[in-house]
């Protein structure tokens, strides 16, 4: 089988021709479908993360497949693939076939088009547990959202507009990126100090729910009202954060980490409800599929910000 594996960390996978797995007993053999490109999959390929799966390593943590062989599940059920150390510790998603334990196999509604079931539990489950379970967006709040043209953030975005936020605002680093926000989302467009601009010298906002880090993201937790949230997600733009303590102790805004590692669970709850939203298209999500030969240059798109939604390849 073809498979996208890593050698080294910090380059880019390589396709290599690799004989498909086999599988054991309490065991589900999958065809891959679809497969995700997720953050978490590139800090992995990174080597600058505490996970280091033992190299050549095929990654991906999330994708949709059909079964070939189990003792679980019958062939030809359309499966959702995630969970038991697929893509971090064992080889993941990035291939035409994988195998796992049967339990990180999880059946889904066939009304939804693959490609998007192979990317949408990791955007919509984290949109979700941001403004609900962590900044717990309630009705007339006011809500400024980073990123929210990527595929996490619009998630965030769509929401906070269905809890009822008086106002979300859409905060992107380009100007094209502002055409991608969800119905209803105001478009801020900026970067650092532009962005600071951008939204006055006032803060607006009850909550802030940060998709992007980087040069930002000081001037927008400085745009949230006293004793408001900022649930923090991602750090594509940027790593580090600097707090002035007596100030931030003087706005009294909560910093809050969004953590999906430790919401496998939660995860698993909200998927059926998220599945039949998507497939009614109550909500929605963006995706832009690429070869997997072409699964370098769709990285580099994704590291440059330049993929539209949620970026996915089919084998």
């Amino acid at each position: 089988m073809r498979a996208a594996r890593l050698h080294s960390y910090g380059q880019a996978p390589v396709i290599d021709e690799i004989d498909a797995p086999t599988r054991g007993s309490g065991q589900t053999l999958v065809r891959i479908d679809a497969a995700a490109l997720g953050h978490l999959d590139m800090t992995v390929a990174s080597g600058n993360f505490d996970v280091r799966p033992t190299l050549p390593h095929i990654g991906g943590t999330d994708g949709a497949g059909t079964v070939v062989e189990s003792d679980t599940h019958a062939p030809g059920t359309r499966v959702l693939v995630r969970g038991g150390g697929i893509g971090l510790f064992k080889d993941g998603c990035w291939a035409e076939y994988v195998v796992a334990a049967d339990k990180a196999f999880t059946p889904f509604d066939s009304g939804l088009d693959p490609k998007v079931a192979a990317t949408f539990l990791l955007p919509s489950t984290t949109g979700w547990v941001a403004v609900h379970d962590v900044a717990n967006v309630v009705a007339g709040e006011r809500v400024i959202v980073s990123g929210a043209s990527g595929a996490v953030g619009s998630m965030a975005a769509q929401f906070a507009l269905l809890a009822g936020a008086a106002e979300v605002i859409g905060v992107v680093p380009r100007e094209d990126q502002a055409a991608l926000l969800p119905h209803g989302v105001r478009p801020v467009v900026g970067r650092g100090a532009e962005v600071a601009e951008a939204l006055g010298p006032d803060p607006i906002a009850d909550v802030l729910v940060d998709t992007l880090g980087g040069d930002a993201l000081p001037h927008l937790l400085s745009r949230v009202t006293p004793g408001g949230r900022a649930a923090l997600i991602g750090y594509t733009l940027g790593t580090q954060l600097t707090i002035d303590l007596p100030n931030w102790l003087l706005s009294d805004v909560a910093i809050l980490p969004v953590n999906m590692i430790r919401k496998t669970a939660r995860q698993a709850e909200l998927a059926p409800d998220l599945i039949a939203r998507l497939v009614t298209g109550e909500i929605r999500l963006a995706v832009q599929a690429f070869a997997l030969d072409e699964i370098a240059d769709a990285l580099h798109l994704m590291r440059e910000g330049k993929v539209a939604g949620r970026a996915v390849v089919v084998p």
